[in-house]
């Protein structure tokens, strides 16, 4: 862990999306889990106490679904780099990693899951946490 880091995580997030490609997909919405892990710069929310000074885990949550929401995915390859880009454009976010797992997609597995990673540099996150 670099200093100051703080690792966040949401963990079995559970989701209703329009998501896939086969016709019993596309006609009705299904319940993905979603797993995330932020680390952020934890040096003044560990000092103040203040929500201001940390990524609001419930602003996260509507920001998803709002995102899910919004339309149809093929792809849990695309979903999870929406959410990549998404997160890290709107919160001041130093890595994230995505998993988002589709537990009845093959039958006689517990789930099918896709996950993918991204970090910022931390100039680029000073100015998101001021947007």
């Amino acid at each position: 862990m670099e200093n100051n880091e703080c690792v966040i995580r949401l963990e079995g997030l559970a989701l209703e999306a329009s998501i896939g490609i086969y016709p019993h997909e596309l006609a009705a919405r299904q319940t993905l889990l979603v797993d995330l892990t932020l680390c952020i710069d934890g040096a003044a929310s560990g000092r103040s106490d203040d929500i201001r000074h940390t990524v609001d885990y419930d602003e996260v949550v509507v920001c998803l679904e709002a995102l899910i929401a919004a339309r149809h995915y093929n792809l849990l390859e695309h979903l999870s780099q929406v959410m990549l880009d998404t997160l890290g454009q709107r919160f001041a976010i130093r890595r994230l990693e995505v998993t988002i797992a589709k537990p009845a997609a093959v039958p006689g597995a517990q789930r099918v899951s896709v996950s993918r990673a991204a970090q910022w540099p931390v100039q680029t996150q000073a100015v998101r946490a001021a947007a």
